[in-house]
C-alpha cells in the first residue's frame, strides 16, 4: 500500500510514535490475537492496550473483531497489512502544499433556523427538539450532529489558515442528508452552499436516512443516523462536487485573503424545488467520523 507522506496521513504516523504500539504490531504480525493476550505478553492492563489498539485502527494499520468467547465477547486483532510504501507526492519541480482546517458542526458564528431542529452531543440532546433558541446554548460547541427543515448556518474559516500565495483550490468535505420528521430513505433536498457571499453552487440531497445505524452514531441515538460524504472542490475552471462541475464560480471569484475571515454557509431555502431540510453530521454521528474538513491547495 503507497502511503503518501502529508498531512492527511498524520493519523498513520502518528499511531507510529509509540514504542508500545510498535510492540503490539511486531506481536500481531506473527498472528492475531485478543486484548488481553496482548497485554499478558506486554505485562500491561488491558486497558492500556485496548486505548494504543484504537489508535492503529484509526490509522487503518489495526483492524478487529468482536466475537464470543466463554465469558461474554471478546476482540480479535490483526494487522491489516505487511508492507507500506512510503513517498513525497512530487509534482514536476516543486512540492503539492496543501493545508487542512476542521470546523466541528457546532462552531457556526451565526445562524438562522427554522424547525423541524435540533443539536445533540455523543452524550445527550442539547436542550429540546424544534426550538431554535437552543442553537445559542453553549454547548453547540460539543455537537456532533445538527439539524433543520429551513435556514441556514454560517462557519468561519480565519484568515491566518490561508497564505500569501496563489490559490489552486479548495476543497469543502462534510456528511449532509436530507430532514424529514423521523425517517424517510425518498425525501430529496436542495442544499446550498456559499462562500464569502457567493453561490457556489447546491447539491440535491437523496433522502432521510435511518433504516439502519450509522457506523459512528451513538447507540441511544433514535433519529438520523448518517448521511453521504460530499467532497466541493472550487477551481479556476469551476465548482465541482465529487468532481462532477456544478457551476462555473471559480476560486479566484471567491476573495479569499489573508487579512479578512472567510465564510461558509449550508443554505437550506423554503424556495426551491426541493425544501427537504439537512442533517450535518459530525465527529462522533454518521457514517464519517470527521468534522467538516476545509482542505486548500497552493
Amino acid at each position: 500500500m503507497d502511503i503518501k507522506i502529508n498531512s492527511k496521513n498524520f493519523d498513520f504516523f502518528n499511531a507510529l510514535g509509540s514504542k508500545t504500539r510498535l510492540k503490539i504490531i511486531e506481536i500481531l504480525i506473527d498472528g492475531s490475537k485478543n486484548i488481553k493476550e496482548i497485554a499478558e505478553i506486554l505485562d500491561i492492563s488491558s486497558t492500556i492496550v485496548a486505548r494504543h489498539i484504537n489508535h492503529l485502527e484509526k490509522a487503518k494499520i489495526v483492524e478487529t473483531n468482536a466475537v464470543s468467547a466463554s465469558r461474554g465477547m471478546q476482540k480479535i486483532c490483526k494487522v491489516r497489512l505487511t508492507t507500506y510504501n512510503l513517498f513525497f507526492d512530487l509534482k514536476g519541480s516543486g512540492t503539492k502544499e496543501i493545508s487542512e482546517y476542521n470546523i466541528p458542526v457546532g462552531h457556526y458564528k451565526e445562524c438562522e433556523i427554522e424547525p423541524t431542529c435540533g443539536l445533540a452531543t455523543k452524550k445527550q440532546l442539547i436542550g429540546i427538539c424544534d426550538d431554535p433558541r437552543y442553537f445559542s446554548h453553549p454547548d453547540r460547541l460539543d455537537a456532533g450532529i445538527i439539524w433543520f427543515q429551513s435556514g441556514w448556518v454560517e462557519y468561519i474559516i480565519p484568515s491566518y489558515f490561508f497564505q500569501e500565495k496563489k490559490l489552486k483550490s479548495i476543497e469543502i468535505s462534510l456528511e449532509l442528508c436530507s430532514e424529514f420528521p423521523g425517517i424517510k430513505e425518498d425525501y430529496p433536498s436542495d442544499i446550498y452552499f456559499e462562500i464569502n457571499g457567493v453561490s457556489i453552487g447546491k447539491w440535491t440531497a437523496p433522502g432521510d436516512f435511518g433504516k439502519r445505524k450509522g457506523k459512528f452514531t451513538p447507540k441511544w441515538w433514535y433519529l438520523s443516523e448518517y448521511g453521504l460524504l460530499k467532497k466541493i472542490k472550487i477551481k479556476e475552471n469551476g465548482t465541482f462536487i465529487d468532481e462532477i462541475k456544478i457551476s462555473d464560480i471559480s476560486i479566484s471569484e471567491l476573495n479569499i485573503s489573508t487579512k479578512k475571515d472567510t465564510t461558509l454557509r449550508i443554505v437550506s431555502p423554503k424556495a426551491t424545488n426541493n425544501p427537504g431540510g439537512i442533517n450535518i453530521f459530525g465527529r462522533d454521528f454518521g457514517d464519517y467520523n470527521q468534522d467538516i474538513l476545509v482542505t486548500v491547495e497552493y
